[in-house]
């Protein structure tokens, strides 16, 4: 999706991460439209919606106080628009049962990749995972909305969990999640045990035996949990079944190891949308589930460093070429 600005709009990436919907109001292909919250009508995890209905299409972005969240729900409503009109992108829509949901995650990752690319990203939040304070740390060391760094503070959980906002009653705001059902945007979570401690307390919680309420009355399996305050009128929490970042040992529990062994899980790679069902250990580097065909995060990091040959046009890793060659060197020993 970010290739896909980068080809409509070259240089726009930039402007979009200092200020979103000024760049967006000089787009001839879009029209930005601000609304009162809770007036945008549309099922995103944001407040806003698409409207592919006018000429040109809108982005519905709700009149949030905070400037931050309208830049990523305009970011979050521009992703709609770019699966909703470039080819590629909405072929691969196809490729997921429940599409929605897809496009909808796509659209978070999206904006959030836009205002918090990885050079800000790392550093902050590492290898072992994301802690509260660390994506309180990202939020004030940068531009992007709170929304935006629970979004990539997800994407650096070893395992299944979510990264929530909510507001001082202890309702959830917005959710990003990884391999678990996240608490639905408007539940309130005051009285799970990670929450209910962090409402009465100042500095950063952590419990070991939490959960996520759901608004059918159920509750998530067991979870380990860290929550710290934003400022005075949001806090962020952590939640995940193992591998907690802040713990020295926080392995899976008896009963949360259904939460992945024998679950589903899609491969994250760009050359294979395998949906598969979980039945062997995680990758030991990256920890997420390896696919029938042997990809896990490490494959998609390598794929990242593969160069285009300029003669073959196959990719290749930096492996196969001389130096800054762009030429591959079965290419180069073909012309000799």
């Amino acid at each position: 999706m970010i290739a896909v600005v980068e080809r409509l709009h070259p240089g726009a990436l930039v402007a979009l991460r200092e200020n979103p919907l000024d760049e967006l109001a000089n787009w001839p292909d879009v029209v930005v439209e601000l609304v009162p919250e809770g007036n945008d009508g549309g099922r995103c995890s944001v407040a806003g919606s698409y409207r592919d209905d006018t000429e040109p299409p809108t982005l519905v972005v709700g009149a949030s106080r905070s400037h931050r969240r309208r830049g990523f729900t305009g970011l979050h409503e521009l992703g709609h628009h770019l699966q909703q009109t470039d080819p590629d992108l909405g072929q691969r829509l196809f490729a997921y049962q429940d599409s929605e949901t897809f496009e909808d995650a796509a659209c978070d990752a999206f904006a959030a990749g836009v205002l918090l690319p990885d050079d800000r990203v790392r550093g902050v939040i590492d290898v072992p995972g994301p802690t509260a304070p660390a994506v309180v740390e990202l939020f004030h060391s940068s531009r992007a909305s709170r929304e935006a760094c629970c979004v990539r503070a997800a994407e650096y959980l070893t395992g299944g969990g979510v990264v929530a906002l909510l507001d001082a009653t202890g309702t959830a705001i917005f959710a990003a999640p990884r391999g678990m059902l996240p608490p639905a945007r408007g539940s309130d979570q005051s009285a799970t045990p990670l929450i209910a401690a962090a409402l009465h307390a100042s500095a950063t919680v952590e419990r070991d035996n939490t959960f996520v309420a759901f608004r059918n009355g159920s509750t998530s399996d067991s979870l380990y949990g860290q929550a710290t305050w934003y400022d005075q009128d949001y806090l962020v929490a952590v939640l995940v079944l193992d591998n907690a970042a802040w713990r020295p040992f926080a392995p899976p529990r008896p009963d949360t190891a259904r939460s992945r062994f024998g679950s589903w899980w899609t491969c994250e790679t760009e050359t294979c949308i395998e949906t598969f069902r979980i039945i062997e250990p995680a990758c030991t580097r990256c920890r997420t589930p390896q696919c029938p065909n042997g990809h896990c995060r490490c494959t998609s990091a390598r794929a990242q460093k593969d160069r285009q040959c300029d003669t073959c046009f196959l990719k290749w890793p930096p492996s196969r070429f001389d130096g800054n060659s762009a030429t591959c060197r079965t290419c180069v020993e073909e012309l000799i």
